[in-house]
């Protein structure tokens, strides 16, 4: 099959009418997780898929979610400042306290303030990195002050329902936000002295039923292996871009997919999440518990979509992808954009609960607004997602038909490539290759303080025989259809093993049988305190301390990185 003029077809079929249709239908209720209005968005989607074609399973399982409610502020010499409280934000009833500005710290620095019994006011959207912070200076409570709009947010650091031991982690502190006007009023009263507080606010945290849809679409002649296409229905307020446009999109794509299944190397798997934006994406990481094990021998790719087609969404170059991912990435991208494709690392944010035991990662945010330097509301090197994210004016008004029908042709030129490729269209070397300019960096940072020689040394022979992988691939892959079968699984097997064997120390601490927190991480993230390390003054005794738990971390990498040297031998 010559793929280049039967995707074009493909493509054609696009329609951005029936895009904006479906999102109308799934975005004219408010779905928050749990809830009967997110019910009924959930069955109107496995309706649709069962129409089209797909073997659909509707499913139920618990997740610990929180529901914010009424929220009050009232200021000393001010009165009653609008706001709004946070998910996993500790209600409370007329807590009163002095206010201490922190303004645009970041949150090692509010960490080390002395805020004991005091309510923190800060700078940004909420989020759980400052709260942790301020409960570790003791404050009290958190005043953020989110900018021109007060953003929705979930203040916990804890991926997915926590277990007993995260009990500790979750927030112990109320917080709200307010908007930037209300700020500049507070701060203004700050100047003249001594300002107090009292706060109110209502937050429903509780374990409650979650829905599940998957939706399959085997490969008749194929190996048992698939791709995982998905993305959240739950929202806040309408959510038609966050994340009505995104289920839209994967209906779109399921339409058009669906009368092609006979030609398909390699299936196709939907699942729509619950619990994303009110449980810290309890959804998939419920998911991914649960499918561990089938995840990890077959899933190939997931590729996640969330909040596709907005107004004003022109950068196209920062959509994330594991690292033998984003040469396909910026093969689907640049048809339809101008600037060149960067690409983002995976990042700890979306629905990304499968990296830590190695399945890559497409996309999540393909589109965004350029940066205008407030309210960065991304999660890639991009501006961000528009001044209603988060907000009662997430509605439909704020897409845009032909970026929507543009973002979904992105995601088919990729998702295509994936299903139909005898040879998976990874490239093993350029994971190799990532892991080996981050222990450069971090070698570099470190100085004598830390030997990472042997790491290096492991990850220069991966990117070689890397390489070779790569070499055999492409004259598979120049062969065309008439490949053979037994090379082609071997390749397609060594490209899987490798991104088995780098995810638990590529892009998480804790590795393949749990989450890591939904807080802010790179690539190799468990030398992240490397920057700690070189920090530190000669002769402190902390130096010590860190090097035992680097050392360690150095020897879990050069593990890591021996057995992908050995899977693709």
């Amino acid at each position: 099959m010559r793929l280049d003029g039967y995707l074009e077809r493909l493509l054609s079929e696009v329609d951005e009418g029936r895009l904006m249709a479906e999102c109308r239908e799934v975005s004219q209720e408010v779905r928050l997780s749990g809830s009967p209005e997110e019910e009924r968005a959930f069955r109107y989607v496995a309706r649709r898929l069962e129409e089209i074609g797909f073997a659909v399973r509707l499913g139920h399982h618990p997740g610990y979610v929180s529901w914010p409610g009424p929220a009050a502020l009232e200021v000393s010499g001010l009165g009653a400042l609008p706001c709004i409280t946070h998910a996993m934000a500790q209600p409370c009833a007329a807590l009163e306290g002095e206010i201490l500005d922190l303004g645009a710290m970041r949150a090692e620095e509010v960490r080390r303030q002395q805020i004991s019994g005091r309510i923190a006011l800060l700078d940004g959207v909420a989020n759980p990195q400052s709260v942790q912070a301020a409960e570790a200076g003791g404050a009290i409570a958190e005043i953020f002050v989110s900018g021109n709009k007060r953003h929705e947010m979930i203040v916990s650091p804890v991926w997915g329902s926590p277990g007993l031991d995260d009990l500790a982690r979750l927030p112990r502190t109320p917080s709200v936000s307010i908007d930037v006007a209300a700020g500049e009023r507070l701060r203004l009263r700050l100047r003249g002295g001594k300002v107090t507080a009292r706060m109110w606010a209502e937050v429903d945290t509780r374990w409650r039923e979650l829905p599940l849809l998957e939706a399959d679409l085997p490969a008749p002649g194929g190996d048992g292996s698939f791709v995982l296409f998905s993305g959240h229905i739950d929202s806040w307020y309408l959510g038609a871009m966050d994340n009505g446009s995104a289920n839209a999109l994967m209906l779109e794509l399921a339409r058009i997919l669906q009368p092609r299944q006979g030609a398909l190397a390699r299936g196709l798997r939907l699942c729509f999440w619950s619990g994303h934006s009110h449980g810290r994406y309890a959804g998939s990481a419920y998911y991914a518990d649960l499918h561990h094990f089938e995840l990890s021998d077959h899933c190939v790719v997931h590729v996640n979509v969330d909040s596709p087609g907005g107004q004003g969404a022109v950068d196209l170059g920062h959509a994330i992808a594991s690292a033998e991912l984003r040469s396909l990435g910026g093969q689907a991208i640049a048809p339809e954009s101008e600037e060149p494709y960067e690409g983002t690392p995976p990042l700890r944010a979306g629905d990304e609960s499968f990296l830590g035991f190695g399945v890559p990662a497409l996309f999540m945010e393909v589109s965004e607004q350029p940066f205008a330097g407030e309210g960065n509301s991304g999660v890639s090197a991009g501006g961000g997602l528009g001044w209603w994210w988060h907000t009662p004016e997430d509605t439909l008004d704020k897409l845009d038909s032909a970026f929507l029908a543009r973002d979904a042709r992105i995601y088919l030129r990729a998702i295509w490539h994936l299903l139909i490729e005898p040879v998976l269209p990874m490239r093993a070397a350029d994971a190799a290759a990532e892991v080996l300019l981050m222990l450069k960096a971090r070698q570099a940072q470190a100085g004598r303080r830390l030997d990472l020689g042997e790491a290096i040394l492991h990850a220069q022979r991966l990117v070689q025989r890397a390489e070779r992988v790569d070499l055999e691939a492409d004259r598979l892959r120049a062969t065309g259809d008439a490949a053979n079968p037994r090379q082609v699984r071997r390749a397609n097997g060594r490209l899987m093993a490798l991104s088995r064997a780098l995810g638990p120390i590529r892009y998480s601490r804790i590795g393949p049988f749990g989450q890591d927190p939904a807080l802010p991480q790179g690539i190799l993230p468990g030398l992240e305190r490397v920057a700690a390390l070189a920090a530190l003054a000669d002769g402190d005794p902390l130096i010590r301390h860190l090097q035992v738990d680097l050392v360690r971390e150095r020897n879990r990498i050069v593990a890591g990185l021996a057995a992908a040297r050995a899977a693709l031998r």
